[in-house]
Parts: structure tokens; C-alpha cells; sequence
């Protein structure tokens, strides 16, 4: 049975998606209807055994992976015996990934504050016995000590450290300055952070990593709107990651392409009015 809804759900999403249908009620409605249908809550994803949660936002029941492209694209660019940090890690997709790329003579830091999201983080991490992850139930940002972090219902992956002003509860979480917690180490390859729009907090936090690193590559979004309700200009972020020595480029899923792009560029394809966003690698050479 639950073949047929899977095989109904992709037609569903084939029609619908990306038209903007999913705002009319009676089409979210069975949108939804047919989704709790198909998904599972234990997968197997590349080779990793994953415990979803019951939104599955990712919808690794339904695909299978999660932004091919760019899931491919770290695993060309990292390697064995790199460190890596996974800054909010959700349940660990990505976390699972970096573990077998480095190798055990790599490590991965996986960071994520949410309480229900870093229990599956930590089951997927064990029940796939990787030891070389370390798990930190902590926010990063410009700041250390307790935050607020807002809660999305029906997203797991769309928690946020700052007030959007859509009518989220709250939880209090710790928060840490990348600074701080790696004060004793000073080498990072690869950093890989979904932070909804929080993006210059974590910059903000990591002057010091910066310095220490002369070569490092960054997975981050860049979303305008959610950049400007933190609290900053989307070109003062694209301005730091300049400052900081960064090449920039975009990474189009749809055409599975990695273009090299000027803060210009960026700005004018992507811009508050048209709410959208897209995916960047940052490289400092």
C-alpha cells in the first residue's frame, strides 16, 4: 500500500510542485494526506541507516537523498582526514556523509541545539557506528550563553535563532562562538552550515578560525530575507565572505552547475521581493 501512495505522491509533486499550488488549502490538504502516507520512519540513505522524524522535511522517505547535486559536490570536495563541522545538523544527513568521507583519521563536529532533532542526530550517528563525531547540542553564533531558538511545527528543519515575527514558540538553547570551542584547535577544511538566514552570526563568531585557516571551503545559503530578518543586508554578508579571502560560487541544483558569481550577480538574481535563495560555495585559498 504504501508503494501505490509512494508512486501517487511523486505525480502529485510532478503536477504540482514548484507552481506555487501548495498555498490553496484544499491542495496542501491532499498534499499532505498522501505524504503521511508514503513515508517511512526509518530509511536507508547511501549506504546509512536513518531514523527520520515524523515530518520528514527532507523527505528522505520518499527520494532517497537530499539535494543530489550539492550532496555530490561534498563528496567530491571533501577528503579523508579532513575536519569538518556540520553546524546545524538536523538529524544527521550530512553528518553521516562527512563520517565516511573523512575517515577515521578525520572528524566530524555536528552541531544542533533543537532537542528532538539532536536525539535522532545522536541515534543515527551510534547506529551506524561512527566514532569519529563529535555531537554538540548547541546553536552557533556571535554569541555564548542561552538564546532563544524559535520552533517551526510542521518544518524540523526550519528552526531559527531569531525572531521572525510568524507566531513560533521558543525554546532557551546554549550558544557558542566557533571561537571559543575550537580555541585549542586551529585546523578546519570544511564547513557546511543551514542556519536559516543566521549565516553572519556564525561569521561573526569565527574571526579567529578565519585567521588560522589560509585554505578552507563553505557550504552556506544565501537567503536574502532571512539574512535581513537576523538583522543584516545580504550584500554586508556577501561583503564578509569578499573580505574574509573568499571566492564565491553558486551551486544550481537544477542545472547541476558550479558558477563563479559577484556579489552583484547574487543581489540582482535573488532579492528580498522575490522571497528566494540559493546555495553557495565559499572558497579561501
Amino acid at each position: 500500500m504504501r508503494q501505490i501512495f509512494l508512486i501517487i505522491f511523486k505525480a502529485f509533486v510532478s503536477i504540482f510542485g514548484g507552481h506555487g499550488f501548495g498555498k490553496f488549502y484544499p491542495i496542501k490538504l491532499a498534499y499532505d494526506f498522501v505524504l503521511k502516507r508514503s513515508k517511512s520512519n526509518f530509511v536507508i540513505v547511501l549506504g546509512h541507516k536513518m531514523y527520520l522524524d515524523s515530518k520528514d522535511p527532507l523527505l528522505l522517505s520518499i527520494n532517497g537523498i537530499y539535494e543530489k547535486f550539492e550532496t555530490m559536490l561534498m563528496c567530491k570536495e571533501i577528503k579523508r582526514g579532513n575536519v569538518v563541522l556540520d553546524i546545524g545538523a538536523n538529524i544527521g544527513y550530512y553528518t553521516l556523509i562527512f563520517a565516511k568521507l573523512v575517515g577515521k583519521n578525520g572528524k566530524v563536529y555536528a552541531f544542533e541545539p533543537e532537542p528532538t532533532n539532536f536525539s535522532l542526530l545522536k541515534k543515527n550517528v551510534e547506529i551506524n557506528g561512527y566514532e569519529n563525531v563529535e555531537l554538540v547540542q548547541k546553536a552557533v553564533s556571535n554569541k555564548n550563553g542561552k538564546i532563544k531558538l524559535y520552533l517551526d511545527k510542521e518544518n524540523t528543519a526550519d528552526h531559527r535563532i531569531y525572531n521572525s515575527h510568524d507566531s513560533r514558540k521558543f525554546i532557551e538553547i546554549e550558544s557558542i562562538k566557533l571561537d571559543n570551542y575550537f580555541k585549542d584547535h586551529r585546523k578546519i577544511d570544511f564547513i557546511k552550515m543551514d542556519v536559516q538566514g543566521a549565516e553572519c552570526g556564525v561569521f561573526q563568531g569565527m574571526s579567529q578560525l578565519l585567521k588560522n585557516n589560509k585554505s578552507m571551503k563553505i557550504i552556506s545559503e544565501f537567503w536574502p530575507i532571512g539574512l535581513k530578518r537576523f538583522g543584516i543586508k545580504p550584500s554586508e554578508y556577501l561583503k564578509q565572505l569578499i573580505t574574509k579571502g573568499f571566492k564565491i560560487f553558486e551551486i544550481d541544483e537544477q542545472k547541476k552547475k558550479v558558477v563563479q558569481k559577484t556579489p552583484i550577480q547574487l543581489l540582482n538574481l535573488y532579492t528580498l521581493q522575490k522571497g528566494n535563495h540559493t546555495n553557495l560555495l565559499c572558497i579561501k585559498k
